[in-house]
């Protein structure tokens, strides 16, 4: 296996294959430091979007500003349009570090990527620790990049979703659907989803004619499932709460001093 990191771009994975052939989509060679055109890259201290970009926690209202020029509400957080920091490296593993808020995200925290290949697969553990003095609210997500839709299976569990509105925003919890559902597995292209699905059991297989990715995600009993219609790619994106969570009070709250963690899986092989 092999993987290439852009660190000032978001945290971002660049590349990542296994016996020459690409796990995610690649970044192009003429890419810029737009996160979207990476493989992967991190969400935090939020994922998805904040509706209007406002939410109230322990008795303040916090309003974020849009951070995306093609979106009127905040998304994925902070960390994806930062610069990370590389704090250890070796042939086989790295760590990248963030520290952000204390702006209009009131809470100070520090984030830690920890990437590393072995066993055959990439461990990629996310974290967040609240440097503030109070309790803080955190979402926290990994936003990967899947290649050739069209000829791409996904096996999940996923007995849940969260229906949206016109601009993504999850509006209410029902049952999955059975044209979503996708145990047993269902082709990508045969389906148009931009969807947060929960009570997942942290286990999806993506399957090609010739090979597979196995996921497997610890503290992430949501999967955003992103298949746009026309495109040759798609995300499976591993999720510690659901979408506007913020919004509900359903975010995990850190303490003060304390560490919230997300742990993902990606083990490539034959199909």
């Amino acid at each position: 296996m092999r993987l290439t990191l852009a660190p000032h771009v978001g945290g971002s994975i660049r590349e990542l294959t296994w016996r020459g052939e690409h796990v995610l989509r690649p970044a192009s060679a003429g890419a810029t430091d737009d996160p979207f055109e990476m493989a992967c890259f991190p969400m935090v201290p939020f994922a998805n979007r904040i509706a209007r970009g406002c939410f109230d926690f322990d008795g303040q209202t916090v309003c974020l500003a849009p951070n995306w020029s093609a979106d009127p509400h905040p998304l994925h957080g902070q960390g994806w349009r930062a610069a990370w920091t590389v704090t250890a490296a070796s042939a086989s593993a790295a760590t990248l570090t963030f520290e952000g808020g204390g702006d209009e995200w009131p809470w100070r925290y520090c984030c830690e990527q920890r990437l590393e290949l072995a066993h055959g697969a990439l461990a990629v553990e996310l974290s967040i620790r609240n440097m503030s003095s109070g309790p803080m609210p955190a979402m926290l997500g990994l936003h990967p990049y899947f290649p050739d839709a069209d000829r791409a299976e996904l096996r999940a569990r996923l007995p849940r979703v969260w229906r949206t509105d016109g601009d993504a925003l999850p509006l209410e919890e029902t049952a999955t659907p059975p044209e979503w559902h996708f145990d047993p597995p269902r082709p990508l292209r045969s389906v148009s989803l931009d969807h947060c699905l929960s009570g997942w059991n942290g286990v999806a297989v993506l399957s090609w004619p010739e090979r597979s990715v196995t996921l497997r995600a610890a503290h992430c009993s949501h999967l955003h499932v992103y298949a746009p219609a026309g495109r040759d790619f798609f995300c499976v994106e591993p999720q510690s709460a659901a979408a506007g969570a913020l919004g509900r009070g359903d975010a995990t709250v850190v303490s003060s001093g304390e560490r919230f963690a997300i742990a993902v899986r990606f083990a490539p092989g034959a199909a």
